[in-house]
């Protein structure tokens, strides 16, 4: 019951336990292949990665596991204990040491690491354009509404005149975040932070953000392309490597950061575990067609009839690479005017507000 209830908390702490020691575990894991690769016994090759590892918190990693190792633990198993490995790893280490290819999914786990960097990164890239200027369009708009916005307030609401309604309703917004702004700001950006955190972070109501996402105009299709691209590259290799295709798929929910795409590989993990063809599978599951293109279920399709899958999983992964590319080239240029249209409106609803009674200002005076 203590153990259970210890390896529970560390789970919980495993995040912060290890911040930043992701590209470490891949780079624990390629050196583990080279030494394997060399004769070195599993015991002897962790012993040599510990003494040449500088960060304490590897070298406890790596501690653990050698004991488990020598007591007779497999090496999946004691990866899976440790809370720190992902579960794509685990799974390819677990199909390795049952096929006897543990050397080779061991680099073919560190691949498939590089290749989901770079699609992360081709998303990255293509959101930060317009990620930067939505946070200085909060930020400049927080300013001018906290500092400037109550001076001008302060100077309409002097004039002994009847002011344009825009005007009127600025004034009261200016006195109210004079008056409030110290309580309002913080609980705005707080409210903010809660509902990213719950939208994209929290496990139980993540799934509501990524749905949302999922169906912006551009931005899912970016998605799409990014999960199809990953999912031909990961399955092909998998399945090339000798791993059944069930197997492949229950790997690929370890992969992905969406649930429907998670729901998806579950779904078919488990049919074709039942004897069901991957075609079946794929007829048979509601949204299929909403998560993969019938371009690519059609591919699947005849690939499964001549047995090319893993052949055609690699073409697919190819044919969607360039697609992605083409679009996160594209996106920044497409959301580029409709963040400007937005950013307009407002600073010219607010110019409107602030610089029409001045145009008037002889008439007001008079």
């Amino acid at each position: 019951m203590n153990e259970k209830k210890n390896k529970k908390v560390k789970g919980w702490l495993a995040p912060i336990l290890y911040f930043g020691l992701k590209n470490k575990a891949y780079d624990f894991i390629e050196n583990l292949s080279y030494f394997l690769y060399a004769g070195l016994p599993i015991s002897g090759a962790l012993e040599s990665l510990e003494e040449e590892t500088h960060s304490w918190r590897m070298r406890r990693i790596i501690r653990r596991v050698r004991d488990d190792i020598q007591s007779g633990m497999n090496l999946s198993d004691s990866f899976d204990r440790q809370t720190f490995f992902e579960e794509s790893i685990i799974e390819i280490v677990k199909a390795g040491e049952l096929s006897g290819n543990l050397v080779n999914n061991l680099k073919l786990a560190v691949l498939l690491n590089d290749k989901d960097k770079k699609l992360k990164s081709k998303l990255n890239s293509s959101l930060l354009y317009g990620t930067i200027i939505i946070i200085l369009t909060i930020v400049v708009g927080t300013g001018t509404a906290w500092f400037t916005l109550p001076q001008i307030a302060k100077v309409y609401s002097e004039l002994d005149t009847e002011l344009p309604l825009l005007t009127r309703v600025l004034i009261k917004l200016g006195f109210f975040i004079a008056n409030y702004g110290y309580i309002i700001f913080p609980f705005f950006f707080i409210i903010i932070a809660l509902v990213f955190y719950f939208l994209f972070s929290f496990p139980k109501t993540k799934f509501i953000g990524h749905l949302f996402i999922f169906h912006l105009p551009f931005v899912g299709k970016l998605i799409k392309e990014s999960e199809i691209t990953r999912m031909g590259y990961i399955l092909g290799s998998i399945y090339k490597a000798g791993i059944p295709i069930n197997q492949a798929l229950g790997i690929m929910p370890g992969t992905t950061t969406f649930n429907n795409y998670k729901k998806l590989y579950r779904y078919l993990s488990e049919k074709i575990s039942e004897g069901i063809s991957m075609s079946e599978s794929l007829k048979s599951y509601k949204a299929s067609k909403k998560l993969i293109p019938t371009s690519v279920l059609q591919m699947i399709y005849s690939a499964e009839k001549s047995g090319k899958l893993p052949e055609t999983f690699f073409r697919i992964s190819d044919l969607y690479e360039i697609k992605l590319e083409n679009t996160s080239v594209n996106l920044p240029i497409i959301i580029e005017p409709i963040i400007l249209i937005i950013v307009g409106l407002g600073v010219g609803v607010f110019v409107l507000a602030t610089m029409y009674p001045i145009y008037n200002l002889v008439n007001i005076i008079k």
